[in-house]
């Protein structure tokens, strides 16, 4: 099959492939390929597409599947591609009608509307008006054409009035600038309510071409150009720029005026009572000139507004000042299909075709391109010169080069400025404008990751604390310096940040560098941040826990700079501290804080010979119990945990921390012993008064316990009551969780839902995205199993919205596998392989036992739902084998029986799937309701009315006689594992688990 060559929809829905017409027929077919072709390279969602396609009717579990199944007969199954929330057109837009007709109404020029009104025809998207959006795009598609066809002649031009002042645009603005248009927008807005406005921004963040774009759009504006002049030279210049010496030369008056008159005076002469916009580029390197001219033109000429740009604002009365920001950039966990809808991907984009026109934003590339666009934090100049480079090296050499970027950006164009051909001229130019005291301070910025609170900066600069807070005051308003309100929790005030963009960072280095004082600055800063660590930890098993949970988040990237710093330089002690004192915040934020330099930190104790110190044991023990993120086995995991208990014993190390390494241990290796090291580290940590402490473990013992509803109740009230006395927000939404699943075992799911609204306060109080994304897919399910499927679609999309903001938590391992359920059940296939396969992506290097039971299980569902049975076979057979893995955890074990039992009924085996559906009560330890299983229930409801209630009752009857004792065994032997090879009592977790039977 060729390739894809153009998509028409606006004349009526049509493919050329190969140069060659494809016959499209069916007119929900082609209403399908103009919804993606509205937006190509974008996903659209699946309920979306069904919700247009069938007006509201919801289809079939795979009409829509079906009809994607044909769209890729006729046009390649590569130009539709399955996304885990829908479908896209893969093609680049250029090859679309409505995107190139889009392009076209935005050139502003004759020949450019003549080209879109002969694209769109006399009725675009006729054909189309049953599809509610489409009919919807076709009038506004019609409303723009009407104003194209007066741009291309062929009707009367509108009537234009002369506003009165102060000025606003007579004309639209008509010079291209990507990604500007809102900031263009309130340019115009301002500017018809205040008379001097001026924009301020770092170098290179585009204001002087949005200053010149505003003034084409007005019919009277005098841009004058300031950066070549000195201060003496600034009203000679803007005198020049209104044309001032082109009216008076070989006048008879210009000999007496030269003589009586100066440039300011000729200049507010020139400009008189006469509207106009008069643009003052660049001021910053002469900004009191600038600003006193400024206030003599707005005095003396009333009908003239003044649009200033400055890298620190005018300072003049009645100034109204205009952050101008760097360019949207994609996020790191931007998909593929969304990365050029950012406007900095855009610009590169643009930029880097005109000296490599094949360039395109898809594979390698487009996230080589989209790195690009977030080290040089989408700065409009910095995008450019590295555009540039594309004529001689790869965007993926490129973005390796940016470490080095001062070098790498020195190919600007010829005719711009000389300080805006390379990137380093363009952040000298505003050095050489900082006083002595601002540069130090700057200087000392640059090694602040992710930015400093004042009480950061007065801590490491070493400079008075009002020195520091004067001199960032200046930094600020030079733009050098972002100013931003720290997060906070319930609205509190946090205080500002201050952060430097990546550019002036590493700039900001180098001159550290050159002073010679990074080692010692550095070094400050890592002690700093370790102390704060040290003061943090106590603070978050109280009532303190939020404000500092928000004060180490946003300290986060500065730890992780203090950590490396520390390694470095074989500083293990400052290492430790920082490791020790953040290992508590990490797991309540559902992370180890640094999984990559926590083992260093301890290989370089090990290799200095540090103290064994409860600071070394606890560092030790968080790296155990985190280790399984790395791909450690379950067997290496078990020798770290023994060793830190080992090396304790010797010690006087007994906390809340060393409890739990008491009760991993035994999950990991004895679990027939579990409940004895419980009991042992209750009175140890009563003893030490460790009212927390204690909390914790029950609050772990209740989530090992979920098969013994009333022991795990018991124990989740118990650490709750406490949780709530110490304030501890965290505690508190994770006992919310246990509840949760409590209430929905017992088929209680309104109560669930309650228990979990109950909770979710706890979450976002402290800002807890893995905690909160849980409790929202633990009530999807919930919504599920009340038939609600419309509210658990809603209430999986807030998750969704959550999990991108805070892209590293855990939880999205959770809301995948969640989707990819959903999507299987209502036979969305290909979308569920899709939330699979990105399931498996996310969850990287953390195979444990069930994250692989987990996705093995759920692969076998999607084969099995595909007709193959063997291979259904075999992955159910890893499933198991994973899931014995980690021992203690029944679901998983259960959740491959539930599947087994499905594949037995398509076998034709409706007796044996009964069987098995009596084997998973064994496993779980009762008899759960079945809106709590809806895959047990459906092969139930199947396998029943197969055999009839008698039969099917015999059945389950044999299977739930298996003795708790025989479970492993007979599970092995229905899998096909040895079950020699498991650890040897799994299923035994408690030692009255045989009186639950």
């Amino acid at each position: 099959m060729g390739r894809v060559t153009g998509v028409s929809v606006l004349r009526g829905a049509a493919v050329r492939r190969d140069g060659e017409s494809v016959e499209i027929t069916g007119s929900r077919l082609r209403a399908l390929l103009a919804l993606l072709a509205v937006a190509p390279g974008e996903v659209r969602r699946a309920e979306y597409l069904a919700d247009q396609l069938w007006n509201g009717e919801p289809p079939s579990a795979n009409a829509l599947q079906a009809l994607v199944s044909r769209l890729r007969r006729v046009v390649g199954a590569e130009s539709v591609a399955s996304r885990p929330t829908g479908y896209v057109l893969d093609l680049n837009p250029a090859d679309v009608d409505l995107c190139r007709f889009e392009q076209l109404a935005e050139f502003g020029t004759p020949e450019a509307a003549r080209e879109a009104l002969h694209l769109a025809g006399p009725e675009p998207l006729a054909e189309f008006a049953d599809v509610p959006d489409l009919a919807g795009l076709a009038r506004v598609i019609e409303t723009e054409c009407g104003r194209l066809a007066l741009l291309a002649g062929q009707g009367p031009p509108p009537a234009v009035e002369v506003p009165p002042a102060p000025l606003v645009a007579s004309h639209p603005i008509v010079h291209r600038l990507i990604g500007r248009d809102a900031v263009l927008s309130e340019i115009q807005d301002r500017l018809g309510r205040t008379r001097l406005l001026t924009l301020t921004g770092a170098g290179g963040s585009g204001k002087t071409s949005l200053a010149k774009a505003v003034a084409t759009a007005h019919d009277v504006a005098h841009v004058a150009e300031l950066a070549p002049v000195t201060a003496q030279a600034v009203d000679a210049e803007v005198f020049a720029a209104v044309g001032g010496r082109e009216n008076l030369i070989n006048t008879s008056e210009r000999t007496r005026l030269a003589a009586s008159y100066d440039d300011s005076t000729r200049l507010l002469d020139a400009l008189g009572d006469r509207p106009a916009l008069l643009v003052l580029d660049n001021c910053e390197h002469v900004i009191d000139a600038a600003a006193g001219l400024a206030v003599k033109i707005l005095a003396a000429c009333p009908r003239v507004t003044i649009l200033a740009t400055s890298r620190e604002p005018l300072g003049v009365p009645g100034e109204q000042r205009l952050p101008v920001a760097p360019l949207a950039v994609p996020p790191h966990d931007s998909s593929e299909a969304r990365l050029t809808s950012y406007a900095a991907m855009q610009l590169l984009l643009e930029r880097g075709r005109a000296v490599r026109p094949g360039l395109g934003a898809a594979g390698e590339d487009g996230a080589a391109l989209a790195e690009i666009c977030r080290r040089l934090d989408g700065i409009p100049l910095a995008l450019e010169l590295a555009a540039a480079r594309f004529n001689v090296l790869t965007p993926r050499q490129v973005a390796e080069r940016l470490d080095d970027r001062f070098r790498l950006l020195t190919t600007g164009a010829r005719t711009a400025l000389p300080r805006q051909q390379t990137l380093r001229a363009v952040v000298d130019w505003s050095w050489d404008l900082l006083s002595g005291f601002e540069r130090e301070l700057l200087a000392v910025c640059g090694v602040f990751a992710g930015g400093a609170a004042l009480e950061d900066l007065e801590g490491v600069s070493g400079l008075d604390a009002l020195d520091v807070l004067d001199q960032i005051d200046r930094l600020v308003s030079k733009s050098l310096v972002l100013a931003e309100p720290a997060a906070s929790p319930a609205g509190g005030d946090q205080g500002m940040r201050y952060r430097l963009l990546e550019t002036i960072r590493e700039y900001a280095l180098e001159r550290l560098a050159e002073q010679g004082r990074e080692k010692e600055v550095r070094t400050r800063h890592a002690n700093y941040f370790a102390d704060l660590a040290e003061r943090a930890d106590p603070q978050l098993r109280g009532p303190g826990q939020v404000e500092w949970m928000y004060r180490l988040d946003a300290a986060e990237d500065n730890l992780r700079a203090a950590l490396e710093w520390a390694l470095c330089t074989d500083d293990a002690a400052c290492a430790l501290r920082l490791c020790d004192g953040v290992g508590w915040y990490g797991t309540m934020r559902g992370k180890q804080f640094d999984h990559n330099r926590v083992p260093r930190a301890l290989e370089l104790a090990d290799r200095l010979g540090v103290p064994h110190d409860a600071s070394y044991l606890r560092v030790l023990t968080f790296d155990a119990l985190y280790c399984f993120e790395r791909g450690v086995t379950l067997e290496e995991a078990s020798a770290q945990l023994n060793r830190a208990r080992e090396l304790a014993r010797a010690g006087d190390w007994r906390d809340a921390l060393y409890s739990l390494a008491e009760i991993a241990a035994a999950l990991y290796t004895a679990p027939h012993s579990v409940e004895e090291v419980f009991e042992c580290e209750y009175a140890r940590l009563a003893a030490h008064g460790e009212a927390w402490g204690t909390a914790v473990a029950q609050m772990f013992h209740a989530k090992v316990s979920m098969e013994d509803p009333a022991r795990a109740e018991a124990l989740t009230e118990q650490a709750l009551a406490t949780f709530r006395r110490l304030g501890d927000q965290w505690g508190i939404a994770n006992c919310g969780q246990t509840v949760a699943m409590l209430e929905s075992q017992r088929g209680a799911h309104r109560e669930a839902l309650a228990v979990i609204e109950d909770a979710l306060p706890a979450t976002r109080l402290i800002g807890s995205a893995t905690d909160e994304v849980m409790l929202l897919v633990m009530a999807a399910n919930e919504h599920d199993s009340l038939g609600d499927r419309e509210r658990a679609a809603r209430t999986l999309a807030r998750a969704h919205e959550i999990s991108r903001a805070r892209p590293e938590s855990h939880a999205k391992i959770y809301l995948m596998a969640a989707e990819c359920v959903r999507a299987r059940r209502e036979g969305r296939l290909d979308q569920s392989q899709a939330w699979l396969d990105e399931l498996g992506r996310a969850a990287g290097k953390t195979f444990i036992g069930p994250v692989k039971a987990l996705l093995n299980t759920q692969q076998a569902w999607i084969t099995l739902a595909r007709g193959n049975l063997a291979e259904t076979e075999r992955l159910l057979r890893q499933a198991f084998e994973f899931a014995i893995a980690f021992h203690y955890d029944r679901p998983d074990i259960g959740a491959v029986i539930e599947a087994q039992a499905g594949l037995e009924l398509a076998r034709g085996d409706a007796r044996r799937a009964a069987w098995l559906h009596g084997l998973y009560a064994v496993v779980r330890g009762r008899e759960l309701p079945l809106s709590v299983t809806p895959d047990l229930a459906g092969t139930a409801a199947a396998a029943r009315a197969e055999l009839g209630d008698a039969a099917y009752g015999a059945a389950y009857a044999e299977g739930r006689a298996v003795e708790s004792e025989a479970a492993l065994r007979t599970c092995s032997a229905v899998f096909g594992a040895n079950p020699e090879e498991a650890v040897p009592g799994w299923w035994l977790l408690r030692r009255d688990h045989d009186a639950q039977m």
